[in-house]
């Protein structure tokens, strides 16, 4: 079925006088998901702007009040959310500390997962919890046995709220980009050394170089500044549980 728009009863709102009919966040669940690509068939898709998607149409009319899109409701055999496709690249947004970003590395095959660690020892299966995992202490190391197909990729966690509308929630991003894994130990530093909230920006940033060989690459991955510092990483370092 294809993306369709629906009625909505507050994205021609001004949204300081709609606050009463803002949703609850979810127990134990975000709002809504931050994404960088589409699903299509079962393949992603890139896209060139934050994608959100959410099940509440209220968050969804809320994100595209703020940062452009006109919500769609999605119901095909990948998804069934409403989706906006926002034009922004860049979001303003509020971290709650250390606590607000996580990482696991993780395995899956088959249509299973059937490695978990935080990069020491097994986070799952259950029957394998607090042992050692045997993965590599470097990222580099880690990367390669990945690419191999003998290691877990990174699966960052990152919860926020958007500065510009804190009441509408939390939201969350799951990467599992090897450079935003590479910058989280000092993005969970300088967390722990800021006044909570954590002021910052979100960003789906555009790489682009060329190799060796005179081939341009270009791509976009998630990044995120504190403050007006940008969060740096170095190339080899050991990930932070």
């Amino acid at each position: 079925m294809s993306p369709r728009s629906y009625p909505s009863s507050i994205r021609d709102r001004n949204l300081d006088d709609g606050r009463a009919d803002l949703p609850h966040p979810p127990r134990g669940g975000p709002v809504g998901r931050f994404q960088v690509a589409r699903q299509r068939g079962g393949r992603p898709i890139a896209v060139s702007a934050w994608r959100v998607t959410t099940e509440d149409h209220a968050v969804a009319d809320a994100v595209g009040g703020l940062y452009g899109g006109v919500p769609q409701l999605l119901d095909t055999e990948d998804e069934h959310v409403v989706e906006v496709l926002t034009r922004r690249d860049h979001i303003p947004v509020l971290l709650g500390g250390r606590g607000a970003v996580s990482l696991r590395m993780v395995m899956r095959g088959a249509g299973e997962t059937f490695h978990v660690c935080d990069g020491t020892r097994f986070l799952e299966p259950a029957g394998a919890r607090g042992s050692l995992c045997g993965c590599p202490a470097s990222l580099a190391d880690r990367k390669a046995a990945a690419q191999a197909g003998r290691g877990p990729i990174p699966e960052v966690r990152l919860g926020f709220r958007l500065a510009d509308l804190p009441e509408l929630g939390v939201f969350s991003l799951v990467s599992t980009s090897w450079e935003f894994a590479a910058e989280l130990p000092a993005l969970a530093a300088a967390l722990d050394t800021a006044t909570v909230p954590v002021g910052g920006v979100l960003r789906y940033e555009l790489v682009e170089f060329t190799t060796c060989s005179g081939i341009a690459v270009s791509y976009r991955r998630p990044f995120v500044e504190v403050g007006r510092t940008q969060v740096l990483a170095q190339d080899a370092v050991r990930l932070a549980a």
